[in-house]
């Protein structure tokens, strides 16, 4: 049966991108066109063309970034609940 496309036929086997392991990505350091930050990005980017920190893509892009996730500690004492003094 001659490869092709799809599972069945090979499509993952030869073809498509898989970034396995060709060691960690290169950074570049960047200046942001936005808001003039410092950052770095995992690409070289071209001359004359606007690079943006990761704040100022993403609202460019109108992505809104997820609340960090919390510490256990804090997380444990939210749930927690407050006990009242008994009047005895």
């Amino acid at each position: 049966m001659p490869y092709g496309g799809g599972y069945r036929k090979g499509g993952f086997r030869g073809g498509g991108f898989r970034r396995n392991n060709f060691g960690p990505r290169e950074m570049t350091k960047i200046t942001c066109s936005e808001c003039g930050k410092e950052g770095e990005v995992p690409f070289k980017p071209r001359e004359g063309t606007p690079v943006y920190c990761r704040d100022c893509f993403m609202k460019k892009k109108g992505i809104i970034p997820r609340e960090p996730a919390k510490k256990d500690e804090e997380a444990e004492e939210e749930t927690e609940e407050v006990e009242e003094p008994s009047e005895e």
